[in-house]
């Protein structure tokens, strides 16, 4: 069965959603144009498990991954093209945003299994892990430091991991240091192996609906922030600058070194506004009594 594409429309729109200049949307795929278009996903795309606690009831596995349910709930279907059903203007978990991410991919010509593949070089892009994450592609090179957002940096080595017996079967680990003089500390870890929709639907349950899963008892939402949206001097207004995360009762901005709060909440209704002023998010009455009464939600 050949892997689900989004139309030419449902590009147009996704490009147009992500803010992505006219002028760089007929780039041929490479490593340039894919780092542009990574940085931009995550600057419009956040990640988020408000689906997890926003909702009249829960939505299947199999249904949070669909290609067009993606597509409906980030995008839209109010854009052109845009297949399912929903006004668009949301992120998702880790699963949901790659997910996503790789059909757009796959449907802009870019050959990618778990990886992408440019001029003969592998590289991982990850666009769904929130405030330690990629901010542009990485290339499946050992022991190869680069920076992220100032002074922060990442790099990817092969080893294996403390809970295995055979420490023969190297992985690749994703690392992550605060500035150049902080000790590196394990992120994640991944394998070359390729995945299946069936493997992905596993993930997704066992994330989503868990009891003990970290997404039942916390709100998280996070996104990348260019340096256009705060005039940062000096630097390309579509480069990565800072990161833009909201917690149950907090939000706050880190731009370099520099973390910077923009609301303390107290009642739901706060919450809801920052939802709606710093990611765009916004919620029906029936997501928002979903929340009411649940260990996450806040006094109206």
């Amino acid at each position: 069965m050949p892997l689900p594409l989004y139309t030419a429309p449902q590009l147009t729109a996704y490009l147009t959603h992500i803010h992505l200049p006219p002028t760089f949307r007929l780039l041929p795929p490479s490593l340039p144009s894919l780092r542009l278009l990574q940085r931009h996903q995550l600057a419009a795309v956040p990640w988020e498990n408000l689906s997890k606690h926003y909702t009249a009831s829960p939505t299947p596995a199999t249904a949070l991954l669909h290609p067009q349910a993606l597509f409906a709930k980030i995008v839209g279907s109010r854009s052109p093209g845009g297949g399912g059903h929903g006004g668009g203007g949301r992120g998702g978990g880790c699963l949901e945003n790659n997910a996503f991410f790789g059909t757009v991919l796959r449907s802009l010509g870019t050959h990618m299994v778990n990886f992408i593949t440019l001029n003969g070089i592998k590289y991982v892009s990850d666009v769904g892990f929130g405030a330690q994450g990629q901010i542009h592609p990485l290339p499946l090179t050992p022991n190869l430091p680069t920076t992220t957002i100032p002074p922060a940096s990442a790099r990817l080595i092969r080893t294996a991991l403390p809970a295995q017996l055979d420490t023969t079967q190297h992985l690749w680990l994703y690392q992550t240091r605060p500035h150049s003089a902080s000790p590196w500390e394990d992120v994640y870890a991944f394998t070359e192996t390729e995945f299946l929709s069936p493997d992905f639907e596993a993930m997704t349950a066992a994330t989503t609906f868990r009891r003990n899963s970290f997404f039942a008892f916390k709100i998280a939402v996070c996104r990348m922030v260019m340096a256009r949206e705060v005039g940062v001097e000096g630097v390309p207004g579509d480069e990565i600058v800072g990161v833009l995360t909201l917690t149950e009762r907090e939000c706050k901005r880190r731009v370099g070194g520099t973390v910077e709060v923009l609301g303390v909440f107290e009642r739901e209704g706060q919450r809801l506004e920052a939802l709606r002023r710093w990611f765009g998010i916004e919620f029906g009455e029936a997501e928002r009594e979903g929340v009411r009464g649940t260990a996450v939600g806040l006094p109206d």
